[in-house]
């Protein structure tokens, strides 16, 4: 799909740095594993803060470029406006020499963001994003709160895991079927785990790259036929989206292992997601001209959509679907996607848990979606995530350091305007950021 969860992000986040007196032990342990230029430019943002005006030494032309001065003061302001004077650096959280997560205390909360620095002397700043805001007495009613204010409708759930039943500690809206994009690529990775479970396929298996999707992803620019192992396809299914990965493991699989996967994760509407559509008959049955066939998937049964899918060719010409029609706002969010409910994911991510296979897990965490700095109040965290306009979900998996399991699940839609996913997902990791020590 569509997926803008996988584009590099370049968005203001503000740092500071005053810290008095003599650190603790292990903070002068943990700054000692900071590079010098990392803390330079952390310093450096204090000063910008005050009213230096000396963003064009600090950032690259590149930032610069897509974020004009003037619009980096005004956000500059609305920070202040919002969380008062920045106060000092809680701490920083090393991920390489130029890249890391560095925690801000301001008046009313701590802000947590991600600052990357150039490779090359003189290390301007080339990425800075807010990833994370945990409000002075932050809480899940809080939170929730901030949900039920959303546009459109949106809900969450979390839930403890264990051989029984799932704990729910906090849900809202937890039976609405909402749509869930590329998240639904985790039903793909679940079957797919079962197929090797049973021996009838193995991770190294090489598959051909037979058949092209549109992007996110890569591999629709790839050659054809390039040798692929469906670790790799699957690798590139969950970490960047992509969406021929997808296709193309959807079909080594088959309706029935991808059915049964539904069905074994108790999902509550299951003809709201079945037949699932693979990425590009999801975007062909989006374009304008599908009007007729469209207006008849949507009303059929299982069987009907996909004896449709088959006589219409949905899906079989990439070529000519026009990816721009699916850009800007909506498009039959409300019946052409993938659908799951909040208690859906959960049933998944128990799925999930209960895999003993350790690949599934490492292709889950190579990207966890929150900034380093977040991650590492995990024991383990993993996560898939989907996007496009009016819609935004995310699922995680995550153990805490305390050994307990969790699943944390969140979607919005708006069927009218595109959502803000900047919001969205700090508000997940707000959440995310109260499980860890729950």
């Amino acid at each position: 799909m569509l997926d803008r969860l996988s584009r590099f992000w370049i968005f203001t986040a503000f740092a500071t740095m005053s810290v008095s007196g003599v650190p603790s032990p292990a903070r002068a342990e943990q700054m000692s594993t900071i590079s010098s230029e990392y803390q330079d430019r952390a310093s450096e943002l204090l000063e910008i803060l005050k009213g230096s005006q000396k963003e064009e030494s600090f950032f690259a032309s590149s930032f610069l470029d897509a974020i004009p001065l003037t619009q980096f003061r005004a956000l500059v302001a609305q920070l202040e406006s919002q969380y008062g004077k920045p106060i000092s650096i809680s701490q920083i959280i090393p991920a390489s020499r130029q890249d890391g997560t560095v925690e801000i205390t301001y008046a009313k909360a701590t802000l947590a963001m991600r600052m990357v620095l150039d490779s090359s002397a003189p290390y301007p700043v080339i990425g800075l994003q807010i990833t994370g805001a945990n409000v002075n007495d932050d809480s899940i009613s809080k939170i929730e709160q901030e949900f039920t204010e959303l546009p459109g409708i949106a809900g969450f759930e979390i839930a403890e895991l264990g051989p029984k039943e799932p704990k729910i500690i906090a849900s809202l809206n937890p039976d609405k079927q909402f749509a869930i994009g590329s998240t639904f690529k985790l039903y793909v990775l679940a079957a797919l785990s079962a197929k090797i479970g049973k021996s009838d396929r193995n991770w190294d298996d090489v598959v051909p790259l037979y058949r092209k999707s549109l992007p996110s992803g890569i591999l629709q620019e790839w050659p054809d036929n390039s040798p692929m192992t469906l670790q790799a396809l699957a690798t590139l299914m969950i970490s960047i989206s992509d969406n021929t990965a997808t296709d193309i493991l959807m079909t080594e699989l088959g309706n029935k292992a991808i059915d049964d996967l539904v069905y074994k994760s108790d999902h509550s509407a299951p003809d709201k997601i079945l037949p699932m559509l693979n990425t590009v008959e999801f975007f062909d049955l989006k374009m304008p001209d599908r009007a007729d066939v469209r207006a008849r998937y949507i009303e059929a049964t299982d069987d009907e959509q996909r004896e449709l899918l088959i006589r219409y060719n949905i899906g079989l010409n990439p070529e000519s679907i026009k990816i721009s029609n699916l850009a800007n706002k909506p498009v039959h969010i409300d019946t052409i996607e993938w659908f799951a409910a909040p208690s859906d994911i959960t049933g998944l991510l128990k799925v999930i848990d209960g895999i003993e296979d350790p690949v599934v897990k490492s292709i889950l965490k190579v990207n966890p979606i929150i900034p380093p700095g977040d991650a590492l109040r995990w024991s383990y965290i993993g996560g898939k995530g989907g996007s496009e306009p009016g819609v935004i979900s995310f699922a995680f998996l995550t153990r805490s350091k305390s050994g307990k399991t969790y699943a944390v699940s969140g979607s919005w839609n708006d069927s009218q305007a595109p959502v803000d996913s900047d919001k969205f997902t700090v508000l997940m990791n707000r959440l995310l950021n109260l499980i860890a020590v729950y």
